[in-house]
């Protein structure tokens, strides 16, 4: 065992080397990583400086404790990674041959310090600016290092360059010959050949990275022209820095979109001018003959750094976090971040607008919404107004003066999102009706912080109704009070609004509600997933299904299979529920697909599909993209599905590459729910759109019991099946073997 934890610890000591390489890239792939290593060892002595250096930074860490032997992340380490690779590149080449075990020395030093001051300036950049501190310690221990050598008469500006394995001539303009060098300062190699793989590398990591990066070099191209900026040796000037200013702020920390691109623009022309703020010279108080009088010092990372960190940090600053989009997900790759964006945020939701739930429950009508006629105007037009009426339009059963004949009257009011109470109001008597109180206006009412200065109002509750306390903790659905006719309301109803300071007749905030039911012509209910309920409009929640993932038999390592019959033959497919480490659930097919998936408030999502598609799993894709549950009446709804969903990879990668610009493809769902003899039905149509034409469309039929899951789908068309899949029980399989 001993010995198994042992190999096991150095094979994640191993991956955690080029991990630590591609985390200079803002890139988590590993191939990426060894890729970016090789191009380093095109200089032997520098990229064998990097690799000690990351080495000694590792072992530091987890002997230190500032990581475990068991973990095979080098972000705690890339700092070191870098500061290794500096000395290589600045020291000496007559030094390391003559001295070598002083240059491994100071590589070794200069690696343990980086990675003791990452730890301390992280911890402040995250506590601070709640962002990573990326190479700033990096940029901070280079300095240091680099006014050392010179002061040591290590470093004259002449005899430091090292031998690369090869050199190339390559005549190319200017333009391309100097983006090529500044790619290839990444890996502290400045050759033009080794830019070029170094552009090809980040071609295979992202084609909208690549697009930033000749957009912040076009940028540092024009600026050049028109300033003068001394040369720092062919390292670290002004190229180097805003390509990475413009695609870490276009795609790695914002969403991708055309306001990260104009965000990545202005970033970096900042950091093109603090750049030049930054192009210092250092003179020497003597003057020997074998040396030059000045040297330029050169900026390291401190731009791109600075730029970054503060710009991102100002947008989290905004009052409504709209576009753009901060990437607050984890994902580091720009495609991967914009498709988990679209399939898994702004399919249910709009970005930066606040998301509620309804605070009742059952049918209501809305007799007051959003800059209503009445009394939502001006700074409170944010609001609506609830009532309950039958079916022949009246809000009372039978006495129209009797408070307690109105159908609403002591109904529950419940919060619409966890908070705490921040400040109740319980004792105004409710108004007889048509009569209504001017003095207190509000009448009792409930207000709730959940927090970032976020509130809602739930006024004119009924006297005596709230039973919490100022402080209380309330949950999402939890009763908060009843339904009154005090302050200023003839009849009794109920306001409900979201505002952002804790007293009543606070500015309102506009916000959605999420998840409701809205009653169509025909009589039916179409779900909306995120919108404003209109005046008028007949409103119910969607009551979550607390079982859905059982009743599925979705839950983790749970098996189903299906006999599955296509056009070009039949097969029985196994599915199994596979957990990740970050809890994300996927559906594995024995078949050679996988498909993430959500169970979220009652509503089943398919996220993301990879691997084989022409299998039973991917059609279950198709059919079923979204699957709310529901047992009473017909239920419509529209959703726009996962592109993976039906696109491959190429196609979707070229769709995420144009989405920020237009979208020329476009998938979209409809499907309708309805029960039937215990059974519910499904019915669907998936459609394909380029340039506002349908090119290809799916329909497909599902049929689910609360008792037995998933019965039965099937895949259609132009009416032609494509596919059907019946449920096989596992029992019966193995009776058969």
């Amino acid at each position: 065992m001993i010995r198994h934890n042992g190999v096991s610890g150095l094979l994640k000591l191993a991956r955690s080397i080029p991990h630590a390489y591609a985390t200079a890239m803002f890139s988590d792939n590993l191939w990426v990583g060894l890729a970016m290593l090789l191009l380093t060892l095109i200089s032997p002595i520098v990229g064998g400086a990097g690799l000690l250096g990351l080495l000694a930074g590792l072992l530091s860490a987890r002997i230190l404790g500032f990581e475990g032997w068991d973990s095979s992340s080098g972000i705690m380490s890339f700092n070191s990674l870098l500061i290794g690779l500096a000395v290589g590149y600045y020291y000496p080449y007559a030094g390391v041959l003559s001295s070598p075990l002083s240059f491994v020395a100071l590589i070794i030093l200069a690696a343990v310090g980086t990675q003791l001051l990452y730890a301390g300036v992280n911890y402040l950049t995250q506590s601070w600016f709640r962002m990573p501190s990326m190479s700033l310690a990096f940029s901070l221990g280079a300095t240091l290092l680099w006014y050392y050598l010179v002061r040591s008469g290590n470093f004259t500006g002449t005899g430091f360059e090292k031998p690369l394995l090869f050199k190339l001539q390559i005549d190319l303009p200017w333009f391309w010959k100097d983006f090529f060098l500044s790619m290839a300062s990444i890996v502290f190699v400045p050759d033009v050949f080794v830019g070029i793989l170094m552009t090809v590398v980040v071609l295979f990591i992202s084609r909208i990275g690549l697009m930033l990066a000749l957009l912040g070099w076009s940028i540092c191209f024009a600026l050049l022209q028109v300033s003068a900026m001394g040369s720092t040796y062919g390292m670290f000037f002004p190229g180097f820095n805003l390509i990475l200013i413009s695609i870490g702020i276009g795609s790695i920390y914002l969403i991708p979109g055309k306001t990260s691109y104009l965000l990545a623009a202005l970033g970096t022309v900042i950091g093109f001018v603090f750049a030049y703020a930054l192009s210092g010279r250092y003179y020497y108080p003597d003057v020997m003959p074998a040396r030059p009088g000045v040297l330029y010092v050169p900026m390291f990372a401190f731009p791109m750094n600075v730029v970054v960190i503060s710009l991102i940090y100002s947008l989290r600053l905004r009052l409504r976090q709209r576009s753009a989009v901060i990437n607050d997900y984890g994902i580091l790759h720009p495609e991967k971040a914009l498709e988990a964006y679209i399939s898994r945020y702004q399919r249910f939701s709009s970005a930066g607008v606040p998301q509620i739930h309804l605070p009742v429950n059952g049918e209501w009508k809305i007799t007051q919404s959003h800059n209503g006629p009445h009394t939502h105007k001006l700074d409170w037009a944010y609001a609506w107004d609830l009532e309950i009426e039958d079916r022949f339009g009246k809000k009372y059963l039978e006495n129209e003066n009797d408070l307690k004949d109105y159908y609403c009257f002591g109904k529950p009011v419940l919060a619409s999102a966890a908070g705490y109470v921040a400040k109740v109001v319980n004792s105004i008597p409710d108004n007889p009706i048509g009569s209504i109180n001017t003095k207190d206006n509000w009448g009792n009412y409930v207000t709730i912080s959940h927090g970032y200065g976020f509130f809602t109002l739930y006024a004119h509750l009924r006297e005596g109704s709230v039973k919490l306390a100022e402080g209380d903790y309330v949950k999402l659905g939890e009763k908060i009070g009843m339904v009154g006719n005090s302050g200023r309301s003839p009849v009794p109803h109920l306001h409900f609004q979201a505002q952002s300071a804790v007293d009543a007749g606070s500015h309102t905030v506009f916000s959605h509600i999420v998840n409701y039911k809205r009653q169509t012509g025909d009589g039916s209910f179409e779900l909306c997933s995120s919108g404003v309920p209109r005046e008028g409009e007949l409103v119910s929640p969607l009551v979550p299904e607390k079982d859905l993932a059982p009743i599925l038999q979705f839950g983790y390592g749970q098996k189903q299979r299906f006999a599955v019959q296509t056009p070009r033959g039949e097969w029985q497919e196994t599915w199994q529920v596979d957990l990740d480490l970050a809890g994300n659930h996927s559906l594995v097919s024995d078949n050679g697909s996988r498909l993430e998936f959500s169970v979220y408030h009652g509503i089943y999502n398919s996220l993301k599909l990879s691997h084989r598609r022409k299998t039973a799993l991917a059609a279950f894709a198709l059919v079923a993209s979204r699957l709310p549950w529901s047992e009473s009446g017909r239920l419509t709804w529209k959703d726009e599905p996962s592109l993976s969903v039906l696109m491959g990879p190429f196609w979707k990668n070229v769709t995420l590459f144009l989405i920020p610009f237009f979208q020329p493809i476009r998938v979209s769902a409809r499907a309708e729910l309805q029960q039937h003899d215990q059974k519910i039905k499904v019915e669907s149509v998936t459609s394909l759109s380029v340039l506002g034409m349908v090119v290809n469309k799916l329909e497909g039929s599902l049929t689910l019991s609360r008792r037995e899951g998933i019965i039965d789908f099937c895949l259609r068309q132009n009416s032609q099946i494509l596919l059907s899949a019946q449920r096989v029980a596992l029992e019966e399989i193995e009776v058969l073997l």
